[in-house]
């Protein structure tokens, strides 16, 4: 394999610790009935998505986004990159790989949450949801990915944390590798791999 595809949020980063509490505070808020296992299966969608997932009012949804939103930019400082992310990625790149993000996020959240993290560096190129008429789960966005990388499916690999990866991933007919270091991976997901570390994914 010499194509990389990387979802952003419990794979590359370990942001659930930001995002989920605030996710919740703002369900509470507004009387919206929630469990953790939601809160988990929320993690890999966008998040208009989620909100929609939880039983907001379309027309509710962007003050709601952009109030969650805030909170969790307030608590940035506590995302972290996930321990051998960086030294994977620069031994892929070292290698001739390329490499390439596939994330949920909007051009806007990915510029406000994960850019300052200086990730952007290590990949050719990223695609996110509003660069797509049909974001994750559907295969807009891996199909896009390959594309300004010039890859073929047969010859990448995407590495996810969560559904919505693993069926984005199988439908773009790309391999399908669950990232298992994060800690919030549903059970019974059907994928190509599971790696419970970042540099195994140097042995494809």
């Amino acid at each position: 394999m010499n194509c990389f595809i990387f979802d952003v949020d419990g794979t590359l980063i370990d942001s659930s610790g930001v995002y989920l509490p605030a996710l919740a505070q703002i369900l509470e808020e507004g009387g919206y009935p929630y469990t953790q296992e939601m809160l988990k299966k929320a993690f890999g969608m966008t998040g208009r998505q989620g909100l929609a997932y939880f039983g907001v009012p379309e027309e509710q949804r962007d003050a709601v986004l952009r109030r969650w939103e805030n909170m969790a930019y307030a608590n940035l400082h506590n995302v972290t990159i996930y321990d051998g992310i960086l030294d994977t990625l620069r031994a892929l790149r070292a290698a001739g790989c390329k490499l390439g993000v596939v994330t949920s996020r909007t051009r806007a959240q990915f510029a406000d949450g994960v850019k300052p993290l200086g990730l952007q560096e290590y990949f050719d190129t990223i695609v996110c949801s509003d660069d797509v008429a049909h974001p994750k789960p559907a295969p807009d966005e891996a199909l896009e990915c390959l594309r300004r990388l010039d890859c073929v499916p047969e010859q990448a690999v995407y590495i996810g944390d969560s559904a919505f990866d693993m069926d984005c991933a199988r439908s773009a007919g790309i391999m399908s590798v669950l990232a298992l270091w994060g800690g919030h991976v549903p059970e019974g997901l059907p994928v190509d791999r599971c790696v419970s570390y970042p540099s195994e994914l140097l042995h494809l």
